[in-house]
């Protein structure tokens, strides 16, 4: 979660895990929390964590100012064992 706003604060009120079935899994914010800002806060899903599945993803509820940037959210994928690697990148798309 990055706030791309040189002034203004995004203020993220939900984070919530679902797995590949559309179940949710668990909620990462007990209370909202304020991105200053600039700055950048991560959620980390252990490796070796196969709740989410192939298809595990987020709701993220949030709010900005009038006139304020959207945050920007982003999920990367990094993965390795022995010698071989696998990683990507994704970003979210708005749905409300």
């Amino acid at each position: 979660m990055r706030n791309v706003s040189e002034s203004d604060t995004v203020i993220i009120r939900r984070a919530q895990y679902f797995n590949t079935a559309g179940e949710s899994i668990r909620m990462y914010l007990k209370n909202a929390i304020y991105l200053k800002p600039m700055e950048t806060v991560e959620i980390v899903i252990d490796q070796l964590d196969k709740a989410g599945g192939t298809g595990g993803n987020f709701i993220f509820d949030w709010s900005v100012a009038p006139d304020t940037p959207e945050p920007v959210f982003e999920a990367v994928m990094i993965s390795g064992y022995d010698k071989l690697g696998l990683s990507f990148s994704t970003q979210s798309k708005r749905i409300k």
